[in-house]
């Protein structure tokens, strides 16, 4: 009897031994909670998808949430604030302001969470001035995308001498006025430029704005739409006002952009790889985690799209759909 019940002992400790090192796995598991600026835009869902596929592959459990819009700054302090309580290991966030998240990095970085910037250029100053330690960026360069694009347009499009219109992002958005100040810069001297507004990277706000732009300005021919969104609701004022002579180049390279390369009627766009961010994000988030240095600043690649190599593209944006 007595050996019976010795044996029962070590099965029951053998057992509970098993299920203290199953919980102890579990909550070894790093969490990485990602913020993209919205799930409303198929450049974000790129991204995150390539992100879940990195992190399935590294054994990391990925934690997606996303505001409204867009714009959504307030959205995501809360998210920020709401994956502080739950404890997750790091933070990978697209920003929605270059300068309004910066207090709840400072609440994530008292919490010992550390923070990878993806895509949008949170302020380097501004996190300086506010005594926190540097937050690594993982992004295009937006300056030298646009760039590239505006030297595309004048060399391949022929607009030197064009009256030209640009839709540009958020206010206050870093990437907004890098590419901005990007496409400005190759097109200097060379263009008119006779208007620049914002349409705050919406397809709505880029057909409205461009409207009224086209009707205060009816002989623009060439328009650069600071992302996809902004130049589809461009290409749509255009066709209702049957104004075909106008060419419209975009930036993202994202599938409803794509589809307009190969009909025509977007004659190129600037891609950025969001796939890449996603997947560089969750390394560095890992690295961050174990105790790893990275990078301040860490750029991914940029390559103009239109009929000779959207084909191509779109096959390479399947992997992650």
């Amino acid at each position: 009897m007595m050996k019976r019940y010795k044996i029962l002992m070590i099965v029951t400790i053998i057992i509970l031994c098993i299920t203290s090192l199953g919980i102890a796995n579990a909550k070894e598991k790093m969490v990485i909670g990602f913020i993209p600026m919205t799930m409303a835009n198929e450049y974000f869902v790129t991204m995150v998808n390539a992100a879940k596929i990195e992190a399935e592959k590294q054994g990391v459990e990925l934690l997606v949430q996303a505001g409204q819009r867009h714009g959504s700054a307030d959205e995501q302090l809360r998210i920020i604030e709401d994956m502080i309580i739950r404890e997750v290991d790091a933070i990978c966030v697209v920003p929605s302001s270059s300068t309004g998240l910066i207090s709840a990095i400072k609440k994530a970085q008292k919490a010992g969470i550390p923070v990878v910037n993806i895509d949008t250029a949170i302020d380097s100053k501004a996190v300086a001035e506010a005594g926190l330690d540097p937050v690594p960026y993982i992004g295009t360069n937006n300056y030298d995308g646009a760039k590239m694009g505006g030297e595309y347009a004048i060399e391949k499009l022929k607009i030197s001498g064009s009256k030209v219109a640009i839709l540009t992002g958020i206010t206050g958005q870093q990437n907004a006025a890098d590419r901005k100040n990007g496409f400005r810069d190759a097109v200097a001297g060379k263009v008119e430029i006779v208007a620049e507004q914002t349409a705050n990277w919406e397809v709505e706000q880029g057909y409205n704005v461009f409207q009224n732009i086209l009707q205060a300005n009816p002989d623009i021919t060439f328009v650069f739409a600071s992302n996809d969104n902004m130049g589809l609701g461009a290409g749509r004022a255009i066709k209702e006002a049957g104004r075909d002579d106008i060419i419209v180049m975009g930036y993202d390279a994202v599938s409803a952009a794509l589809t307009a390369v190969e009909e025509g009627s977007m004659a190129a766009t600037v891609a950025q790889f969001p796939a890449e961010m996603g997947i560089e994000g969750v390394r560095a988030a890992i690295k961050l985690i174990n105790g790893d240095s990275i990078p301040n600043i860490t750029y991914t690649k940029t390559e103009v799209i239109d009929s000779s190599n959207v084909a191509s593209f779109i096959k390479y944006l399947s992997e992650f759909k």
